[in-house]
């Protein structure tokens, strides 16, 4: 099925919005963003781009659909077509969003303007009036200053306006970016997520291709981690895995990137790290972790973790080659003890 929406179309190709299609859209990404929100949607800009058409469809053709309708428009239309439905550019949603800001913004200033050039006339005809004697003039210069004071009111209440609707899109802006930051961080230990992981290591691996940037992975696993949930419960599980996250984030650089990626397992991105400092770095944490301990009751819980390390090369053909690489020297950690870095 395919379906349209005006207004989109409109907006990619640089037309000028009239006031009623800014507030629209306005209403639109609102209803957009609370709707991904409520289902947890992942808010990512095929999904933003997609539910926004959606909303901006039904919304033009003045249609009340019930959740299920509208999950059930959204598979007739872009599931069976995979990623052929992308017709218009990527982060779409927080583009719009910016766009209105900044032409209400303009707008704001501009009204600003003309309320002081109404004040400016207005003074100056109360200057003329006192220098004039004739009755007749006196009235006529009157109504103009009552007409004066009106516009002034009118542009006041504009200004009130639009400076509320500002403060709404702030709160979407906001609401927005709190949104992506709540699907890219994992929940427990406050790290980046898989997903989020995967992400950035494309990323990286992009600017390596194209620029020769070089880093380095560290594939991490906690040791018989099975054996803390089963002796001492998933509370104290979580406690564990809580403070590996804060390990991490104390013990590397701002630039590096931990992640957690599984139940027990981590993995860190070490921009413009070669193996052999990498290795190093492995080597610190390995030694931190199997020094702490986590206090339940009158015992301290210990774990130990395994690391494997790669790092990219030009024989790198995919992301998933430097992960293979660091995945089989965790293996290898594992298979020979454990508490050790294979790199």
């Amino acid at each position: 099925m395919k379906i349209e929406c005006n207004l989109q179309k409109k907006i990619i190709s640089g037309e000028a919005l009239s006031e009623e299609e800014y507030q629209r859209l306005g209403e639109i990404i609102k209803e957009v963003l609370t709707f991904m929100a409520r289902e947890k949607i992942i808010p990512s800009p095929q999904n933003y781009e997609r539910w926004f058409k959606i909303f901006c469809y039904t919304k033009e053709r003045r249609l009340n659909l019930s959740k299920a309708e509208l999950i059930d428009l959204y598979i007739e239309t872009f599931q069976s077509k995979g990623d052929e439905t992308l017709e218009q550019p990527a982060e779409l949603v927080e583009r719009i969003a910016e766009e209105i800001y900044q032409e209400v913004q303009s707008l704001i200033r501009g009204a600003t303007r003309h309320g002081e050039e109404i004040s400016q006339g207005g003074s100056r005809l109360e200057e003329i009036a006192k220098g004039i004697t004739n009755e007749d003039i006196q009235r006529i210069l009157s109504r103009i200053m009552n007409e004066v004071k009106g516009l002034k009111n009118i542009n006041r209440r504009f200004i009130k306006k639009l400076e509320q609707q500002t403060k709404e899109i702030e709160r979407l802006r906001d609401e927005l970016r709190k949104v992506k930051e709540e699907a890219n961080i994992d929940a427990l230990t406050g790290l980046r997520n898989r997903r989020s992981f995967e992400r950035t290591l494309q990323e990286f691996f992009r600017d390596f291709k194209k620029f020769g940037y070089p880093f380095s992975l560290i594939m991490m696993d906690l040791d018989n981690f099975k054996e803390v949930n089963d002796t001492y419960g998933h509370l104290v599980g979580d406690r564990v895995l809580k403070d590996v996250g804060n390990i991490l984030r104390n013990y590397l650089r701002a630039k590096d990137i931990p992640a957690r990626t599984g139940g027990e397992e981590f993995a860190i991105i070490l921009p413009g790290v070669k193996k052999e400092e990498a290795i190093m770095v492995a080597e610190r944490l390995r030694k931190v972790i199997s020094k702490h301990r986590v206090k339940v009751d009158s015992t301290d819980v210990k774990v130990t973790a395994s690391f494997g390390v790669s790092e990219i090369s030009d024989s790198t053909e995919e992301p998933e080659d430097i992960l293979r690489e660091a995945d089989k020297n965790l293996y290898q950690a594992k298979r020979t003890g454990k508490d050790k870095v294979v790199g």
